[in-house]
């Protein structure tokens, strides 16, 4: 389930089978070129796509959040969720926060190089759906 009306306007019929959230985060460096956060911000969004595509049901895709200034800082993440999956790139500090003491915090990483590889891009898909499936496996 993806943040755009035609899915939420669902939500209370799904709401029952949609237990994990799907958060890209993006950190803004003043140093490096717009172009480039283009392409960056870009390749983080396709692949939160992908894999809420391939784990439809069970995902909701947030918009991507993006922090400009000092690295790290802590944030909370949105509240109602058993799991929460962050997706960064890699070098990328944060601290997400559960509102639910019970619910699982996992950051997903992702490198930053050959970003128009669509070979890479398919078997970065492939890790985190996995990564994902796990986590949903060890915890029933």
């Amino acid at each position: 389930m993806q943040w755009i009306w035609d899915d939420v306007e669902k939500w209370e019929e799904l709401r029952p089978y949609v237990d994990t959230a799907l958060l890209p985060s993006y950190y803004y460096d003043e140093n490096v070129d717009i172009p480039e956060h283009v392409l960056r911000m870009g390749y983080l969004m396709k692949l939160a796509v992908a894999v809420e595509q391939r784990l439809k049901g069970r995902v909701l895709l947030y918009p991507l959040t993006y922090q400009t200034g000092e690295k790290g800082g802590a944030w909370k993440v949105p509240g109602s969720f058993g799991y929460y999956f962050i997706l960064r790139f890699t070098g990328h500090s944060l601290l997400p926060e559960a509102t639910d003491a019970e619910a699982k915090v996992e950051i997903l990483t992702v490198g930053d190089e050959d970003l128009e590889s669509s070979v890479r891009f398919d078997i970065t898909v492939d890790v985190l759906c996995q990564t994902i499936l796990k986590n949903w496996q060890g915890n029933r």
